[in-house]
């Protein structure tokens, strides 16, 4: 433990100086896990996380400040009465006052911290802007289930767009759905989770801005990777947008976060009541607080979840917008380089556009179909410790458009997975690579993928599958494996 008795006047202090003047080295070294070994059903093999879509990893930094610098003065906050309370209080206000510099948010916007990822800032943001009926909601074509369904629920009128060839949603459709006479929410990602397509953040927000229309941005997938600003261009203020900071590097455990633009919010009662959103209460009535963060944060606060969320925006902020810009397409480069013309490879989505180092892909089997996603993604467990994600990532509008099923298979799809046959659901295996990845082992994931690709298939041979759950086990198994 720290031998000291009061925070640093500047609270996050001693994280900049653990990470000192080479932070990627600092980084790189700091990750928890790597190099761990892993029990498989053919030995042991060295652990490779390539899911960092689905979550980041922990980092050392991270962890030994929350040890040594949080947790000794740990209490809960909304008290300034108490040493540890105030401690806590304003340290969490800072953690506020760091996401918001990072995101170029101001006093015209309201950093919120919300659940465990995008999805909780998205249901608060359905119910502060109160879509419903008579609202027009356009959503892009990358959507997450968590950006689909509470609009959905809502009442609003839904309209999902199309994708543009560039990417994103398509402009001239948009334009189109943008005429209408009552309110227009459009709610897009600002990256697929699938194919890591980026939209065009700041030319979108223009053209719905000059429509007189409100524009969030779910940044969930596409915050540890892109930069980010509430206002990207002139004339372009972004309403909202939401992040899920635990897919940052350094992020397991960090609380999700809204930005809204206070002019945005059409209700003064919170979307969810509970203590620490009031001024006054008795058994005659009651009056909510005038600030969104305290209507908006009802209850106990998750004080560490808050200040990790900081920590990894202040981690992103060591590495470098433009080291990770440069880090990113060299990465995307080389996945192309290596898997795009492979005859046994598919890789979903069209090359050539602007794409964060995020891959879906299928196997070929060799006889017109593919090995099941799920099988592929054990194998590549099993085989080379390479922690990857089989399925649809949540997000089955766009794996329909993907995949190219239509309505009718769609049903037939529907009707055999309610049934309980998971293994007919749809998908791929999804992995990526992260800036903290060195070169060999980049190339031992693309190249482990290369290998598998030839195997597949008579690997499967050897696996047996639970088609209620979707989960393949080895078979008893007396051959080699190199």
């Amino acid at each position: 433990m720290r031998d000291t008795h009061s925070p640093a006047p500047d609270p996050f202090a001693p994280f900049h100086k653990m990470l000192g003047a080479e932070p990627m080295a600092v980084l790189r070294a700091g990750l928890i896990g790597d190099g761990a070994m892993i029990d498989g059903p053919f030995g042991q093999r060295a652990l490779v996380y390539a899911d960092y879509t689905a979550s980041g990893r922990a980092l050392m930094p991270v962890e030994r400040f929350i040890l040594e610098d949080v947790l000794p003065f740990y209490a809960n906050s909304h008290t300034e009465a108490s040493f540890c309370g105030g401690a806590m209080t304003r340290m969490r206000e800072a953690a506020r006052a760091v996401i918001a510099d990072a995101c170029g948010a101001s006093d015209q916007h309201a950093v919120v911290f919300a659940g465990s990822g995008a999805t909780a800032g998205i249901n608060r943001l359905v119910a502060l802007m109160q879509a419903g009926p008579g609202v027009r909601v356009l959503l892009g074509p990358y959507e997450h289930h968590s950006n689909t369904l509470p609009w959905r629920e809502s009442g609003a009128e839904v309209i999902e767009l199309d994708e543009a060839p560039e990417g994103g949603p398509d402009r001239d459709q948009l334009a189109r759905y943008l005429r209408h006479d009552g309110r227009v929410i459009c709610a897009f990602s600002a990256a697929s989770n699938i194919t890591g397509i980026v939209a065009d953040v700041a030319g979108l927000t223009c053209q719905i801005k000059a429509a007189g229309a409100q524009v969030i941005w779910d940044y969930a997938g596409g915050a540890p990777y892109l930069p980010i600003a509430m206002a990207p261009a002139p004339d372009a203020p972004i309403d909202a947008i939401v992040l899920s900071p635990h897919k940052f590097p350094g992020g397991p455990g960090a609380s999700g976060v809204m930005i809204v633009r206070r002019d945005c919010v059409r209700r003064a009662a919170p979307s969810w009541p509970g203590g620490g959103t009031v001024r006054f209460v008795s058994s005659w009535g009651h009056d909510f607080s005038d600030r969104i963060e305290a209507r908006e944060e009802a209850g106990t606060p998750n004080v560490i979840g808050d200040i990790r969320a900081a920590l990894v925006f202040l981690v992103k902020q060591a590495m470098g917008q433009n080291h990770l810009d440069d880090r990113h397409a060299d990465l995307c480069a080389r996945i192309e380089a290596a898997w795009r013309n492979h005859p046994r490879i598919a890789i979903l989505g069209p090359a050539g556009r602007a794409a964060l180092p995020i891959v879906s892909f299928r196997l070929r089997d060799g006889a017109g179909g593919y090995v099941h996603q799920q099988l592929v993604t054990r194998m590549l467990s099993d085989l080379y410790g390479i922690q990857a994600r089989g399925g649809c990532a949540c997000a089955g509008p766009y794996v329909h458009r993907l995949l190219k099923i239509d309505a009718a298979q769609s049903q037939r799809l529907r009707t055999a997975i309610l049934a309980g046959d998971e293994l007919a659901k749809p998908g791929f295996t999804r992995l990526n690579l992260s800036a903290l990845m060195p070169n060999d082992k980049v190339d031992f994931i693309l190249n482990s993928v290369l290998d598998l690709a030839e195997r597949a298939r008579e690997m499967a041979k050897h696996y047996q599958c639970d088609p209620a759950r979707a989960i393949f086990t080895l078979k008893d198994w007396r051959g080699q494996v190199a």
